[in-house]
């Protein structure tokens, strides 16, 4: 799907703002985005087809064509956001399932697991702008699910926390699944994504305009010696610069 660059907005030329016109895969890839940032901030019941199509400077009809309805678009953002975070998961899942099997109960290849599946995902987090209102967008439906829930715990959330289940298994001496590891994976996980959530707090509380790479960098740092802890395993450190890259 084409994307559209940051602050971008259609000329004059666009199809997108000529009265009774649709416009066409700019224009859907715009209505997906602004429609999204909405949805994350508002909430589904919060936010109008007049609004997105405002937003989105497209006109109101194109919000029908492309999409059939704002439930119909709900989706859609949502595939979209499964789209853009697969190539986040993906290495995660791959790296977790083949590590922890090679490690065969080693607990220090498990403590370096941990720490690479920290790194990775603290990384991708805290330093991709789009994630952010796609991230909280994730987390309105943990709390309030929709119809959507299902679709994203399928392809996205389950096949990761599976993956760490592994591993929280693995360091437990327990098997996968289990009632007790299936809880600490969702711990573990939240360790990561607190840092998201409360973005504005942790700025505020530490002094900081925003995530720098050095905090960024700091924060890698507490969560991996945190998350080793609680799966009581060795503490190594944060993993080196080259276990930011899948295989690395």
């Amino acid at each position: 799907m084409p994307a559209v660059g940051a602050g971008q907005r259609p000329g004059k030329g666009d199809p997108a703002r000529s009265p009774g016109r649709p416009g066409g895969a700019q224009s859907r890839s715009r209505i997906l985005d602004e429609a999204g940032r909405l949805f994350a901030r508002d909430g589904f019941e919060g936010v109008t087809i007049r609004r997105i199509a405002a937003r989105a400077e497209v006109n109101l009809a194109a919000v029908g064509y492309h999409f059939g309805g704002k439930k119909g678009l709900y989706h859609e953002v949502m595939r979209q956001i499964i789209h853009d975070v697969r190539p986040i998961i993906e290495p995660v899942v791959a790296r977790l399932h083949g590590g922890v099997a090679a490690a065969a109960g080693d607990r220090g290849a498990l403590s370096l697991l941990a720490a690479q599946f920290v790194r990775h995902i603290l990384t991708a987090m805290l330093t991709n702008e789009r994630l952010r209102w796609q991230h909280a967008l994730l987390v309105r439906e943990f709390s309030q699910p929709s119809d959507e829930f299902p679709m994203i715990l399928a392809e996205a959330v389950g096949p990761m926390h599976d993956a760490v289940e592994k591993l929280v298994a693995a360091a437990m001496g327990k098997e996968a699944p289990d009632p007790q590891t299936r809880l600490l994976t969702t711990s573990v996980v939240g360790q990561c994504m607190i840092y998201q959530i409360a973005r504005t707090l942790v700025c505020a509380r530490m002094g900081w305009n925003d995530y720098t790479p050095g905090n960024v960098d700091r924060l890698i740092a507490m969560v991996t010696g945190t998350v080793q802890r609680t799966l009581g395993l060795p503490e190594t450190g944060p993993a080196n610069q080259a276990a930011r890259e899948p295989g690395g």
